[in-house]
């Protein structure tokens, strides 16, 4: 069992599984609104935002225990949007590329902390 979870590391957890459960609730909406007249694109995504949600959820949980594969997955996803941000400083909305960038940082200096290290490690 991993050691105490650090503070930041729950916080990130907790995000994760409000955007997982709206993700749900968003193709569940979906669902429904196509119900009547589904066309393959719009089943298509709501099929996807469904699938995208319980992984957020997926992932959210292995944060919670102090997966490290569950680390490794945010820090991916994070660093492609920061990247994203990046490149949006250069030709899009150049603020929302700044929060990008910021919000980016901080999780992978939440994640990649000393006592993030050693939760994960445990």
């Amino acid at each position: 069992m991993a050691g105490p979870r650090p503070v930041g590391v729950s916080i990130i957890t907790i995000i994760i599984v409000i955007y997982g459960i709206s993700a749900i609730l968003a193709g569940i909406g979906l669902l429904l609104t196509i119900f009547g007249d589904l066309g393959t694109g719009q089943l298509v995504a709501a099929i996807v935002t469904l699938i995208l949600g319980l992984i957020y959820l997926a992932v959210a949980r292995g944060l919670w225990v102090g997966s490290a594969g569950a680390r490794l997955i945010v820090a991916i996803i994070t660093v492609i949007g920061l990247i994203a941000g990046i490149f949006g400083l250069f030709g899009g909305n150049v603020w929302l590329a700044v929060w990008e960038i910021v919000i980016s940082i901080i999780i992978l200096a939440v994640l990649y902390s000393g006592k993030a290290k050693a939760f994960f490690a445990a």
